[in-house]
């Protein structure tokens, strides 16, 4: 978290299935695919993260996302890393409630937002949170840019999410479903699958030296659904390993 301690910016219901859950915001990322974005982190409040993910708790804040470790999907996110040190902190600071209004809080994410940005969800969903928390959170830090992406695309009623917001995709087929419902989408792309009309490739995975905060461009429709959308390689640990399994299961269906 910050110096400052933690920054809450929400506690409350699950808009996905009503249990407590915590957002928590904090500063100078060192995270090299985002940059220095402000990170913000949805968890369970009753609970560490690392206990819902084991228990199969974390529908509360990642819904309908196939990419569950829950369920063996292969988020990248290493839950025990950021995520459980900042629901940690925020339970050793007694488990406040939202204090990002706080002089001290709201001129640091001020300061940081303008420089560099604001990443909605780091770990969890965004829409697990009332579009209104973002909504005031943004009006009130005006970032230089936002970033962020949904699972819940096809079944949020909310426009604020397709406006500001990515529809996170799986599969070719899910990114044309979503453009048909009205969202931009970024599509994550098995090495051998061709990207989808009117995308490109993220910049953070194609240009050296790129990150989220130098691009913004995974900002939702912005009341544009017709801009371009953005696709990226497969990655992670798990990514990687599943499709080096099935490049030996056909190295060895060949041999055979």
């Amino acid at each position: 978290m910050s110096a400052i301690g933690p920054i809450v910016l929400y506690v409350g219901p699950s808009n996905l299935d009503g249990a407590p859950i915590v957002a928590l915001a904090s500063l100078e990322s060192s995270n090299r695919k985002t940059g220095r974005l402000i990170q913000t982190w949805i968890m369970r409040a009753d609970m560490l993260p690392t206990e819902a993910s084991h228990g199969a708790h974390d529908d509360s804040v990642c819904g309908a996302c196939p990419r569950r470790r829950s369920i063996g999907g292969d988020c990248y996110v290493l839950i025990h890393n950021a995520p459980q040190s900042a629901w940690k902190a925020w339970e050793r600071a007694g488990s406040p409630g939202e204090n990002w209004t706080e002089e001290r809080a709201i001129v640091a994410l001020t300061n940081e937002a303008r420089d560099y940005g604001l990443r909605l969800g780091s770990y969890g969903d965004p829409a697990a949170v009332p579009s209104h928390v973002w909504g005031d959170l943004i009006a009130a830090i005006a970032p230089k840019m936002i970033v962020g992406y949904t699972h819940q695309w096809r079944t949020t009623p909310d426009a604020w999410f397709r406006n500001n917001l990515m529809a996170s995709c799986d599969s070719v087929q899910d990114a044309d479903d979503a453009r048909a419902l009205g969202w931009r989408f970024f599509v994550a792309l098995a090495p051998d699958v061709q990207a989808p009309d009117r995308s490109f490739n993220c910049n953070a995975d194609a240009k050296p030296g790129a990150s989220c905060a130098t691009c913004g461009a995974c900002n939702g429709s912005q009341g544009r659904p017709s801009r371009a959308s953005v696709w990226i390689r497969e990655h992670g640990a798990m990514s990687e390993a599943k499709h080096s399994r099935a490049r030996r299961a056909a190295a060895l269906q060949v041999v055979a």
